[in-house]
């Protein structure tokens, strides 16, 4: 029997709670059959794999592999993946540097087939390294299945704080959030800006986010390794994302969105 997470309300409440709860529920999650078959043949295997192509074509590595980075979606893709890992990052004309979406070089990198002599599969902890980015993702999975929303919030917590810490210049970490699908959401949401946003020219986009980012809360995109920050940020998301769920003509709506500012 699966066992899904436990997502006792939406919204803001949710959210807190999945937050008091995440460890305990995340290995909940880990424990089911399927998950703890995938982990074992993850652990045993992929050691020995040298080539993309060995990679891709074992489904049960590959799933391990894909859904670490929330790109679970494309376990059918094989050449496509293959193709992915086997350019690298490396090459500004690699394929993984050509997709808007910034998880494929994170996934192309983190396993370094196409930008090391030997890939990173043969490193001791690697393992462990992939797996515990899979038990994470695989539990905000299962929160997705319910909603969406928290899944968004959840990744961001975890996503924006490994951005925001790293020692790339503003512009990249702005990028970094731009070519991530779920955290563009989030950040778009909790600022309050249309779609539309994203047909303007990149550095366009980062000069808006920037600066909404700077009026609304008050700091810069380093701001955002405070857990404070990252938390006023989702919760910004959560209300409006409530908001929009809900029938703007009713009283509830209007009390919302007057809270929400």
């Amino acid at each position: 029997m699966s066992i899904s997470a436990l997502v006792p309300m939406d919204g803001l409440a949710g959210y807190q709670f999945l937050q008091r709860t995440r460890d305990q529920q995340e290995d909940l999650v880990a424990q089911t059959p399927m998950a703890q078959r995938l982990q074992t043949a993850f652990k045993e295997r992929i050691g020995s794999i040298d080539t993309p192509a060995q990679l891709v074509n074992d489904r049960e590595l590959l799933e391990v592999a894909l859904g670490a980075f929330g790109l679970s979606s494309d376990i059918d893709s094989k050449f496509f993946i293959q193709k992915v890992l086997e350019e690298g990052t490396t090459d500004s004309t690699a394929l993984a540097n050509k997709l808007s979406d910034q998880r494929y070089q994170d996934f192309s990198k983190a396993f370094g087939f196409g930008d090391r002599a030997t890939p990173r599969t043969k490193l001791s902890g690697f393992a462990d390294e992939i797996l515990s980015q899979f038990k994470s993702a695989s539990f905000e999975v299962s929160v997705g299945d319910q909603d969406e929303s928290l899944r968004i919030a959840l990744n961001a917590d975890r996503m924006l704080e490994e951005i925001a810490s790293s020692d790339d210049t503003s512009r990249i970490k702005w990028l970094s959030i731009i070519g991530n699908e779920p955290l563009l959401e989030l950040v778009q949401g909790a600022l309050g800006l249309p779609d539309g946003v994203t047909q303007l020219d990149l550095d366009r986009q980062v000069e808006i986010y920037e600066e909404k980012l700077s009026r609304q809360m008050g700091i810069d995109i380093d701001g955002l390794t405070d857990s404070e920050q990252r938390d006023k940020l989702i919760e910004r998301y959560l209300i409006r994302a409530s908001v929009d769920s809900f029938d703007t003509s009713s009283p509830g709506a209007l009390a919302l969105t007057l809270l929400s500012g």
